[in-house]
């Protein structure tokens, strides 16, 4: 069940005016500007202060938008009683995963998940940690795989599993010592890093907004070579002597890289990387996702 006029609403508000509202809509202005012009002749009642810029709902719109919204959160809660009912035999499952993990976690769960309950549809969504967070508030996923940081109190979450995260550091650069360990602690004063060539993931990333945290601890600027959105690409090209970079443990185990750099441990207590199933606070999550979720405990 889609509310149009909830959503056009919405977007209105939110952009302050048709064009860039309908823009965001994959509409046309003037199909929404209509839309709206007849539900109000419908209503009797003006939703939309078209006397101020940027616009804004009038009252009466405010209160018409709260309605719809509770209307399509009932909805959602009638779908989910209807999954519980049909014993998992249709439904569907919008899960959010972090780009990272879903290259050596989606292997190990949804097979099962998927021949125990082959009439849930499943719809895998990769985006950046921010994109996500804004997803899951949204109602657009029902749960999702990623790391913390996590900033959004309207967020809850459960730990699945922590790991270290490695310094990669090759045999090419100055702080390289053969005499350590293929994986030691830092041997030196992590601010020696400070302005040293870095290949990090891109903003908004869940890795990388820890990669951040490290950086403000120790004062160090880093000056950043390349910046991309996969980690196994960070991670070859500091082996291969093109900057430093910072990973998670499970990029090692999982590659099996042969490789003759060295990987150091940050931070005391030891900087990890915490992998957890997140979910919005408060909402009430459909039957597939409550019978997913201690899979993921299951299998970690």
């Amino acid at each position: 069940m889609k509310d149009l006029s909830g959503r056009y609403l919405k977007s209105i508000a939110e952009y302050g005016n048709f064009s860039h509202a309908a823009k965001a809509l994959y509409i046309s202005q003037p199909y929404l500007s209509k839309y709206i012009k007849n539900l109000e002749d419908e209503l009797g009642i003006e939703l939309v202060n078209r006397r101020v810029n940027p616009l804004t709902l009038t009252y009466a719109g405010e209160r018409y938008l709260s309605y719809m919204n509770e209307i399509e959160q009932t909805y959602i809660k009638l779908q989910h009683e209807i999954e519980s009912i049909s014993n998992m035999e249709k439904g569907q499952l919008k899960l959010g995963i972090n780009p990272i993990l879903g290259s050596h976690t989606l292997y190990n769960i949804l097979p099962e998940f998927i021949l125990n309950y082959p009439g849930i549809e499943i719809e895998l969504v990769e985006e950046a940690a921010n994109d996500m967070e804004s997803l899951l508030l949204e109602g657009k996923i029902d749960i999702c795989l990623n790391m913390l940081p996590i900033f959004n109190q309207e967020i809850v979450y459960d730990i699945l599993y922590e790991e270290k995260l490695y310094l990669v550091i090759p045999p090419t650069h100055k702080h390289y010592n053969p005499d350590k360990k293929p994986i030691a602690h830092i041997p030196f004063n992590p601010h020696l890093l400070d302005g040293e060539k870095f290949n990090l993931l891109k903003k908004g990333h869940g890795l990388r907004r820890l990669t951040d945290e490290i950086f403000k601890e120790y004062s160090i600027n880093p000056n950043i070579e390349i910046e991309t959105q996969n980690i196994e690409s960070a991670f070859r090209l500091a082996n291969s002597g093109v900057g430093l970079t910072i990973i998670p443990e499970s990029v090692v185990t999982r590659d099996n890289i042969i490789t003759d750099s060295i990987f150091y441990t940050l931070g005391n207590p030891v900087y990890k990387n915490h992998v957890l199933v997140s979910y919005k606070k408060g909402e009430s999550l459909s039957t597939p996702a409550l019978t997913l979720i201690p899979t993921f405990f299951f299998v970690y």
